[in-house]
Formats: structure tokens, sequence, C-alpha cells
């Protein structure tokens, strides 16, 4: 039992398509045992989509209530409503920037909000990024897409905002904690629709990114952080043990006190450059395929039954896994990025490889559904898939299956970043390409290829097992109307970046903060934009002598 004035989250609140998310107030007030009178205010906090079953779909709310003073809640046992307290945070110490200097290599969630964070606390961060502001780099990816024309530091996967700008912008994650809310509080207030908030899987759109990442740059340069693009770092100094500075591509020495490393999970050179100076990282599973197309109307179908088209749904989602093969060769495969509404994209980084993503708008409102399909592949099994001995170092041997595969799906795709393509069906079947293909939203072209032949048997194997268990569960998902892509290789780092569990820097040299999806710990805008946050707080923590990653009661860390 509670005092008055007090705030109530019911949750597991059914709504129906037609009905007006006032519907679900009167049996919020009846679970929680008070009349609507006593009610001060009320709100929607998290909605989500039911469509399991061959009931309707249905929405899934949950309210926070707010009761007037004096009114004092009877909750039965097992219902399902709690008291909402809100965590107290501790301010984070205001900061004079001193001697202290921390440099940020990369400009995508992770970078940007540990460099938000540092400038918050009063530290003037210098923010380093080898791509473009998202301005000009939109430029170079139409030049891409149009003209099968790549700019190496400035494409799909380098440059302001990092991999995630051109996707579907997803910022569901599977991480708990209050900082998940921080994260997307932070990103309304830079502009992001509040919907954001309360969306079960919320996600922004590319569009929606581009102008977002115009205010956040702004709030950083207000903040008295400096933002430096075109400014690839080659190498990491230090002197005693301790991070000194960074010596970027133009030969220009830029010196810090501390470093955050938020080089994203396609560096391939700095990856190289760094294991060869000694910065101690370990291979880490990952995962890669293809990507598969369908008609968006099929999905629709699929998930939501005769109430495909319904004004109230949104472009359908799926998400499907999978446990294939028996003993030491079982492993996963599962969907991955799944974009309603969308089209698939290149994210090679230079001339000779293919690699695709998956995009959408806002709105998800094109004609066609993509999702990665990939298989999990652990670093025991980097060797043995290697078709070729692995001659750099150690710890990059995953890198290695990924430039294997990129550099097959570059030569079936005949250049200019063509991709290969094959109908589903007929990868089944194992045939050769086929004949036409369906309809594809990849707009450097698709060349009719037998994707067989772009990855070592286990993979091909592992995929055609889940994709025929998929097709029992989603009839048709196997069938003439789906097309496969090669090659979905970059689904995340295939290295970890050692660090104290503690202090967050890494073992081979103090100041150096490896940080976010590129050192293996984020897996998304969300995850990586925590891991930004963490690792800032360390880095205030080292300047200020004040503990304050423990301002979320320990959640945020």
């Amino acid at each position: 039992m509670s005092d008055g004035g007090t705030t109530w989250r019911v949750d597991q609140l059914p709504r129906g398509l037609e009905e007006l998310d006032e519907a679900v107030l009167d049996e919020a007030t009846r679970r929680l045992g008070v009349t609507a009178s006593g009610v001060e205010s009320w709100r929607v906090s998290r909605r989500a989509i039911d469509a399991r079953g061959r009931r309707s779909p249905r929405f899934v709310l949950s309210l926070e209530v707010d009761l007037r003073e004096g009114v004092v809640p009877q909750v039965s046992d097992g219902v399902p409503a709690r008291r909402v307290v809100v965590p107290e945070v501790r301010a984070m110490p205001r900061l004079l920037p001193g001697d202290a200097r921390p440099v940020v290599i990369g400009a995508g969630p992770c970078g940007y909000f540990a460099a938000l964070q540092l400038a918050e606390a009063g530290l003037r961060p210098v923010v380093l990024d080898r791509g473009r502001e998202v301005e000009r780099r939109a430029k170079d990816v139409s030049r891409l897409m149009g003209r099968g024309e790549i700019t190496a530091d400035s494409n799909l996967c380098f440059g302001e905002g990092g991999a995630g700008t051109w996707s579907d912008g997803k910022l569901y994650t599977r991480v708990g904690g209050p900082r998940v809310r921080e994260v997307l509080e932070t990103i309304v207030r830079q502009g992001g629709p509040e919907r954001i908030l309360v969306d079960a899987r919320p996600h922004l759109g590319t569009d929606r990114l581009v102008s977002l990442l115009k205010r956040f740059r702004a709030a950083l340069t207000e903040l008295g952080a400096e933002l430096r693009y075109d400014a690839r770092v080659e190498s990491i100094e230090s002197s005693g043990g301790r991070f000194r500075a960074v010596r970027l591509a133009s030969g220009e020495r830029v010196e810090g006190t501390h470093c955050v490393l938020a080089m994203g999970h396609s560096a391939r050179d700095l990856y190289a450059r760094l294991a060869q100076d000694g910065v101690a990282m370990e291979p880490k599973a990952f995962a890669m395929g293809f990507r598969i197309e369908h008609p968006q109307a099929l999905i629709d179908r699929l998930q939501y039954g005769e109430w495909a088209g319904h004004e109230a749904l949104p472009a359908a989602y799926y998400e499907l896994k999978a446990q294939v093969g028996r003993g030491a060769s079982e492993v996963g495969v599962y969907s991955f990025c799944m974009c309603p509404g969308g089209s698939v994209v290149p994210t090679p980084t230079r001339e000779g490889e293919v690699c695709v993503n998956g995009m959408s708008h806002a709105a998800r409102s094109g004609s066609r559904a993509n999702s990665a399909l990939v298989v999990t592949v652990s670093p025991e099994r980097f060797g043995s898939l290697l078709r070729r001995p692995w001659e750099g170092h150690g710890a990059l041997v995953g890198m290695g299956l990924q430039q294997e595969a990129e550099a097959a799906a570059w030569r079936a795709g005949g250049g200019a970043f063509r991709a290969p393509a094959q109908r589903v069906a007929d990868f089944l079947a194992g045939s050769g390409p086929g004949g036409e293909l369906p309809r594809s939203t990849y707009r450097c072209g698709v060349t009719p290829a037998g994707l067989a032949g772009l990855y070592p048997a286990p993979i091909v194997d592992a995929l055609r097992l889940a994709i025929e268990r998929f097709d029992r569960r989603m009839p048709g998902y196997g069938g003439e109307d789906g097309l496969l892509l090669g090659v979905e290789t970059r689904t995340s780092a295939p290295v970890t970046m050692l660090r104290d569990r503690q202090r967050l820097e890494s073992p081979s040299m103090e100041g150096l903060y490896p940080a976010g999806e590129g050192a293996g710990y984020g897996g998304g805008i969300v995850s990586a934009a925590i891991d930004g946050l963490r690792v800032a707080d360390a880095i205030v923590s080292s300047v200020s002598g004040e503990t304050v990653g423990d301002r979320f009661g320990g959640e945020g860390r």
C-alpha cells in the first residue's frame, strides 16, 4: 500500500486497433483500485503490437498514472502494476578544462555521446573522424549508390554519425537500466521524435538521423568541443605506458590526456596498426551471411493475416532465430537489422569488396522488406573457415574471413559494387543463378549468381537449414518472391579490445579507453551510446578524483 500523490505504472493493457489510448484508462484504474476522479494525469509510457495467434492484432500499452494527493491505491497481488520510483541521479562534477584534453576517435553514437558527456562536465574534447560531416557525406553516399564511385573515408561506414546513419536508425536494445532512457531523452532534446520514448521498438529512420546529427554537432560546438572531419588517425602514441597523442594521416600530431577509441567496426587499417603496436585485443564471435528481400505485402500478410493493410498498423516486422546442426557443428542463425519498407544499401569502404546492409526512412513506406540472415561464427572456427592462411595479426583473423567473403562477392557481382543475388528458392535447391530475379531495392544493381560459392560450406549449409525452418514458420519466406543478396559481413566487430572492468582503460596503455561497437562493447546505436557515456564517466572520475560511474545507483555502469 502506498502514500497518496504517487505515480504508478500499469502494464499489459490491451487496446484494439480501432480504439483510442483513453480506452485503457478504465482498466488501469480498476487494477489500481481507484476511481477516475482520483487520477491527476496519465500518459502512455510504452506501446507495443501483439500480432500473435489468429486473433486480431492489438496494441499493448503501459500507462503511468499520477494519483491525486490522498488517493491510496489498492493493488492486488499478481496485478502488473508498480509504483514508479525515479532513480536519484547524482550530478556530474563540473570541471575546469585545466590541462585535461580528451581526444575522441570517431563521430558515431559512441564518440558523440562520450564527447557530449565530457563537454557537459566542463572538459573540451577534440573529436576526430576520418570521414566527413553528414552534409558532405550524403553527397559521397549518393555518388556511391548512383554511379558506383566510392570515397574511401566517406561512405556508409565512415563519417559523422557512423555506420548507423544510413540504416534504419533502430533504437531497440536488449541493454537494460536507466541509461537507455538517458540516451533516448538526449536524442529527443536534439530533435528526435518523442514517440521513441514510448515505442517498444523505436526507430528514427535515415531521413531523421541526418537532421538530428546537425543539431548534435551544434550542441557539442556550443559546449566547447572541437570537431574535426577528414581527420583519419593512423597511430596512437604513448610514453611511459600512458597515452600522449594521435598521429593523423596528414602527419599532424594531436596531443591529449585521454583517448576514447570509438572508431567503429570497419576501421581495418587502424585495427591492424593498433594490433601491431601491442594494444591488447582478441578475436570475437560475429555473424555473417546474406541480406534477404521480400515484398513488404507478403510480410504484412504473414504477420497480420487478414488485418494486413489496416491503417493503424505499421509495416510488419519479424524476428527469426534457429539453432541448426548437431554437437560441435551446431550454430545459431538469425535475422538481424530487419528493415520494414526499406532498401538494401552498399557498405564497402574500398574498391574490390562488396558487402550490404539495410536501411529505412522514418515512415517505412517502401514496398520491400529486408533483413540480414546470418550465421554466428565463433573464434574457434575462424581458422577452419578461411580459404587461405591468414597472414595478419592473430587477433584479426575474423577480419580475414570478412575480407574473403567481400572479395568473392565483388568478383561474383562483376564490379562497380553490383551485388551478387539469387532467388531464395534457387539457393535452397542448390541450383545456379536461375532466371530473371525479383526486383531489388539495391541501387548499385544486382548480378544473378550462385551464392553458395561465396562462403565455406558450413555457413551455406547452416543458412539453408535455417531458411527451410523459417519457411515452415512463415510460409513463403523461402519462396519465389524472396531474394538473397551477398554478402552481409559487418554485423559487428570481429575483435574485442581488452579493458579494465572498473576503470575501462586498456591494459596496454593508461589513458586509452576502447569503446563502442568497434571495440566489441556495443551492438547498435543505443548500446554504443551507453558505452560512450560509461567511458566518459570513467574519464571524468580520473580527472576529478570523484567516482561518477554510480550516478544511477550502479545501473549506469
